[in-house]
């Protein structure tokens, strides 16, 4: 049998995916990336934003149509939506077999199997052979207990809950055992962490002791959660990477509050300050909503004036929609839909100006990278703040490698250049 896997939403829906699939094999299904192909249809869903919905509705509707011609395949929904509004999406689609809620997440291969009669197998983490990918997602926690007031991710993913860190360590060692060089722990508010006496920087610490490992990422970060011991053991610690992602989402005190963000723009500009005096190479991205309710045009000046001063490594920018159950549900969405595209085009002209500006910088620097992929003859690496690179390459080996890099070359996201 072969399975295919749509994936829409953050990296922990990329990192359930890869485990659902890595999970998959071990019942002797394997992955196609073309849906025609597939007798196993998984889509993997988010709803923190209604664009999102949108293209899981859109991606049903495609699948749907190919189940007329092919009625023995089977169409999977997972992930937030599923756990959001599961039985209108049964309604909407009859050809959908299976809903698989966000916090029966562990259990979906299970439910799969059984769907499915794959009874060939039995499941287990350890049974995996081959694990293609330089870079590998850990997770580390689920659900959040922020209460943002746009966002949708308690509901559907509920309270925070931190992982064992033994399970954690463990899954960590055997992916660098089967090929990892790099991996990214991922949870709603990873600054929280804490399982028993265990908090971040401790996991952090014994994560870094495994051999082989080159490099240590994680997201996302809160800023009322991120302290200073973090941010010295990232200056220290070699294994981590001068990249942190620290949404922003307002430059303006009011909206902030109206978010409950829990934090000032004042310590928001603080923690920059902090993490570029200890690491002055450090990349700092970040996530902006507009036309969030009530933002006037003063707001949105503040915000855009913010993105001009700090200068972020790259951003997301998204315009507000409202979320169901959510606080700001209920806030008049005082912002025309017009007014939120100019806002969201302001703020990624000026982004990705700064972009270019910082990747013609790095002309004629050496960099660090680590080889992800290569294809053609072409590696494709990323610097330690999270810079795509491209160079030419003779020899698979270097795949999974630390190669010192010239750049030659720069365009908005992606620096061209050649290993020394």
């Amino acid at each position: 049998m072969n399975y295919f896997i749509e994936t829409i939403g953050c990296q922990m829906n990329m990192c359930e995916s890869d485990k659902l699939g890595l999970a998959l094999s071990t019942y002797g299904v394997s992955k196609v990336n073309i849906l025609q192909e597939a007798n196993i249809v998984i889509l993997n869903t988010c709803s923190i934003r209604a664009q999102s919905e949108q293209k899981a509705f859109s991606f049903l509707g495609r699948a749907e149509e190919f189940k007329q011609d092919n009625p023995n395949t089977k169409i999977i929904v997972m992930g937030c939506m599923a756990e959001r509004i599961g039985f209108e999406i049964k309604r909407r689609f009859k050809s959908v077999d299976l809903i698989i809620v966000s916090k029966d997440i562990d259990n979906a291969v299970f439910k799969i199997a059984d769907l499915c009669n794959l009874y060939n197998y039995n499941y287990s983490f350890n049974k995996i052979e081959d694990f293609p990918n330089i870079i590998r997602y850990v997770t580390i926690m689920r659900g959040c207990d922020n209460y943002c007031s746009y966002c949708v991710v308690p509901f559907v993913r509920g309270r925070e809950i931190s992982l064992n860190d033994l399970d954690i360590l463990e899954e960590s060692s055997l992916l660098v055992k089967k090929g990892a060089k790099e991996i990214m722990l991922l949870g709603q508010n990873v600054n929280s962490y804490r399982y028993k006496d265990f908090n971040f920087i401790s996991l952090i610490k014994n994560i870094a002791t495994i051999n082989d490992l080159e490099r240590i990422r994680f997201m996302t970060n809160h800023p009322k959660d991120l302290s200073d011991e973090l941010i010295g053991m990232m200056a220290t610690e070699s294994k981590v990477c001068s990249h942190i992602h620290l949404p922003m989402q307002s430059a303006s005190n009011k909206i902030l509050k109206a978010m409950n963000r829990k934090y000032s723009y004042g310590h928001y500009i603080d923690l920059v300050k902090k993490l570029r005096m200890a690491i002055p190479d450090i990349s700092i991205t970040t996530d902006i909503i507009v036309g969030f309710p009530g933002e006037t045009k003063e707001d949105f000046e503040e915000t855009f004036k913010a993105v001009k001063e700090i200068r972020f490594g790259g951003l997301y920018v998204f315009r507000y929609s409202p979320r169901p159950n959510t606080k700001a549900a209920n806030m008049p969405d005082s912002v025309s839909l017009e007014e939120k595209k100019r806002r969201h085009r302001l703020i990624l002209e000026e982004s990705n100006k700064i972009s270019v500006e910082i990747a013609a910088s790095m002309v004629g620097s050496t960099q660090q990278v680590l080889a992800e992929k290569i294809e053609n003859g072409i590696i494709e690496a990323r610097t330690r703040g999270g810079r795509k690179v491209f160079v030419k390459c003779s020899n698979e080996k270097d795949l999974g490698r630390h190669l010192n890099v010239t750049i030659k070359e720069a365009k908005i996201n992606s620096l061209f250049g050649n290993i020394i």
